[in-house]
């Protein structure tokens, strides 16, 4: 069996800005396998690196040093790359629920959003083989608030092909039609289809520690899930018989879930439909030694530092 890899979620969002070079280049001191990063399309066509399709008031400040309004967040589609430029994504905003989140995280003031390309010649210049999982952040549930699935997934596939790195990328995402329009325009472009938390779905519903949505928002992700889902790309569960058959009918190369729908029998079905299986986000020492006994494919962590310590006790 071999050992999962250790994949650092956002660059390790726990230890460093998140989606940052800072989080980035720490990543590779601590002699990660790759790292996860969320990306969108900017109004001039530029891919960059942010989880939201807004700024974030918890972790972005203007020219001025002063925080932005939760009322004033500007969609990233809607603006250029410099734009951009003009916002420091280096530190969390204290006192607030996102910053109690990331106790350890070290500011590092300065830091601005990347391109996608900065953090490939990043790890160019590493001289290391590192893969990135490049998470395409197409919002299934409003189309309007970023580029289309499509548009998403040929703009990234642009990039890797300019900076020869289709061969260590993975794609990975929630919305399938971006997944889908990816292997299209690059089928030998790995790509693990993300799936949400299954216990949202269940009849008992989720525990709260599986992160879900506030109620409203929540019952109306079940209603699309029992029908038609847009995130599936017209490959439901209902139809496919799982989410696990559905990704693999849809395209996928591997299944990319929340780390507690991982069980011995998850993992044997998606082996035996062809898949690799990666985990997302996993951080407490108890999982991250779970599921690197199971022998998952890789393991995405705020804390890349102590899925290390695990993988060197095994």
């Amino acid at each position: 069996m071999s050992r999962s890899l250790n994949i650092a979620h956002r660059g390790g969002a726990g230890l460093r800005p998140e989606n940052t070079l800072a989080a980035f280049s720490n990543a590779l001191d601590l002699g990660v396998d790759g790292f996860e990063l969320d990306v969108h399309v900017t109004k001039d066509g530029t891919v960059v690196v942010f989880h939201d399709d807004a700024l974030k008031p918890d972790i972005v400040r203007d020219g001025e040093g002063r925080w932005i309004e939760p009322t004033a967040r500007p969609l990233i589609k809607d603006l250029s790359f410099s734009d951009l430029q003009s916002y420091d994504v280096g530190r969390l905003k204290p006192r607030t629920k996102y910053a109690a989140r990331y106790p350890r995280q070290m500011p590092h003031d300065g830091e601005r959003i990347p391109r996608l390309a900065d953090v490939i010649w990043l790890i160019k210049r590493s001289g290391g083989a590192e893969r990135l999982w490049i998470e395409l952040k197409s919002n299934f549930l409003d189309r309007t608030r970023t580029a289309a699935p499509a548009a998403m997934a040929e703009a990234v596939i642009r990039v890797l092909k300019r900076e020869k790195f289709v061969d260590r990328a993975i794609l990975v995402g929630f919305d399938w039609p971006a997944m889908i329009a990816a292997k299209k325009l690059s089928p030998k472009t790995e790509c693990w289809f993300t799936t949400l938390p299954q216990s949202w779905f269940s009849a008992e519903g989720p525990p709260s520690d599986h992160g879900p949505p506030p109620k409203a928002e929540l019952d109306k992700l079940r209603a699309m899930e029992a029908s038609e889902a847009p995130w599936t790309g017209g490959f439901d569960r209902a139809k496919c018989g799982s989410v696990i058959k559905a990704a693999k009918a849809a395209g996928a190369d591997g299944w990319f879930p929340f780390f507690a729908d991982i069980n011995r029998a998850t993992l044997r079905e998606a082996r035996e439909t062809g898949l690799k299986v990666g985990a997302w986000t996993v951080n407490e020492p108890i999982d991250l030694t779970r599921l690197a006994d199971f022998g998952v494919d890789g393991i995405c962590t705020d804390y890349p530092d102590r899925l290390s310590t695990v993988l060197k006790g095994m």
